[in-house]
């Protein structure tokens, strides 16, 4: 079942990221400008975020194994529709489509994890392993995507993507045939009782800072994916436009962290068991790296830079989308919680593309840095107040 589910969400993260990669190409094929650029990812996150608050409602009491399926070749196609795109308003048509199913796969994922690993020494080790399929997913989809772009063009680093998600789906399909058959009626006892409290189930997520943890989630995903999208287009400008030294460089963020999600991993096991504390730290370190960004002319220093905050970022990743939801299976809202925050986390998303393309344009670096700052550090003050002794002794109750 994990190997499925890693192979599954690489796919997926390789069938994201790639856009960020090729975004010069798409930039200079339909001459665009940079704020007009950032619209595709606001148009992706906007659609993925409306798309988890639905399928993280649904994921409860359906299979979650076919929904990741239909996902997975949905995904597929739109990336080849968009190698193929005779304009501008198509490709942004087949990326708003793809935020659609996108967003089908990570809750009916935590769903399995729920289902299947049920001790919280099961739960942790499934959940790291899993972590690295961002990571790879990351890395390949610059790697791929970047070397396409600047050899051959900018199309293929979708269509290559898409014709990997055929494999892939078989594959999945195979791996998770033990499970193919779960579905509203292999609720657990608490599944149940949270379907008949709905309003119960609304006052324990405000009793336990839940909100709070909303409102991080925004700012993580405001951070997360401005980094992530726009690393590629600042490293190239600081190479004088060198676009092979640029996908060079830009590799290093994705290997970086590996090592995020490790470091993770450690201070979950060693820490004081406070999930929403141990994120609110790791936050913070983004803030701290994110802080010597404006001093960094140096295209290696400033890879280096945006490479350790996207790797504390990527280390906390899997603290606040899957252990944080797992919090809340006894009352059944494992689907729900996580949907909820995958959506905040891409609303943030869809904010960075917008309006980080827009002071990027218009106020340089420097003010772009300052942003990611900013924003870092309200995240941070959210999530650590979410964690308080209050909150956490709410949900144990």
């Amino acid at each position: 079942i994990l190997i499925g589910t890693v192979i599954a969400y690489t796919a997926a993260y390789l069938n994201r990221l790639n856009l960020s990669a090729a975004l010069s190409g798409v930039m200079e094929a339909f001459s665009i400008s940079a704020s007009t650029a950032g619209l595709l990812q606001t148009a992706f996150a906007s659609i993925y975020a409306a798309g988890q608050l639905v399928n993280g409602a649904i994921v409860d009491k359906i299979s979650p194994v076919r929904h990741l399926l239909i996902g997975l070749i949905g995904s597929g196609l739109c990336n080849l529709f968009m190698g193929f795109s005779p304009s501008f308003g198509f490709f942004i048509a087949m990326c708003m489509l793809n935020g659609a199913f996108q967003s089908m796969l990570w809750t009916p994922i935590v769903r399995l994890f729920a289902l299947c690993f049920h001790t919280e020494q099961q739960r942790g080790k499934a959940n790291f392993i899993h972590s690295f399929a961002l990571v790879i997913g990351h890395f390949c989809a610059w790697a791929i995507s970047g070397f396409l772009i600047d050899t051959v063009g900018w199309q293929l680093s979708f269509i290559v993507p898409a014709m990997v998600m055929a494999p892939v789906v078989i594959s999945v399909f195979i791996y998770l045939q033990p499970v193919q058959n779960i579905d509203a009626n292999t609720t657990t006892h608490a599944d149940k009782r949270g379907n008949e409290a709905t309003v119960q189930a609304f006052y324990a997520l405000a009793a336990t800072g839940f909100f709070l943890i909303l409102i991080s989630s925004v700012l993580y995903g405001f951070v997360r994916d401005g980094i992530i999208t726009w690393a590629p287009e600042i490293l190239r400008k600081l190479t004088d436009d060198s676009a092979l030294s640029a996908t060079a460089f830009s590799l290093i963020i994705p290997a970086i962290n590996a090592v995020g999600v490790w470091l993770g991993y450690c201070l979950i096991r060693r820490g004081d068991r406070n999930t929403r504390k141990m994120i609110a730290y790791m936050n913070f370190a983004c803030v701290g790296f994110c802080m010597f960004l404006p001093a960094s002319p140096n295209v290696l220093l400033a890879a280096l830079l945006m490479g350790l905050s996207c790797a504390s970022l990527f280390g906390l990743n899997p603290l606040l989308t899957t252990l944080v939801p797992l919090e809340y299976d006894k009352i059944g809202r494992t689907g729900l919680t996580a949907g909820l925050i995958d959506s905040f986390i891409y609303m943030g998303s869809a904010l960075a593309g917008v309006i980080d393309g827009g002071i990027y344009e218009k106020s340089g670096l420097n003010a772009l840095y300052l942003t990611w700052i900013l924003s870092g550090l309200a995240g941070t003050i959210a999530v650590y107040l979410s964690g308080t002794r209050h909150s956490i002794q709410a949900l144990n109750d």
